[in-house]
């Protein structure tokens, strides 16, 4: 399976959130809502803050 698929993701405050909102992780699990403070916050469980 060699098919890109672009993740959309608004949570801005993610090390992995690109400014196109797409979400970077190679590997994601996900749910959300767009202010966070950790994965719990989001439903994510890749999240990791921004340093």
């Amino acid at each position: 399976m060699d098919k890109k698929t672009e993740i959309v993701c608004k949570v801005k405050d993610c090390e992995y959130h690109a400014p196109e909102d797409v979400c970077t992780a190679s590997k994601i699990e996900v749910g959300g809502t767009s202010c966070c403070c950790s994965s719990c916050d989001t439903e994510c469980v890749t999240f990791k803050p921004c340093k």
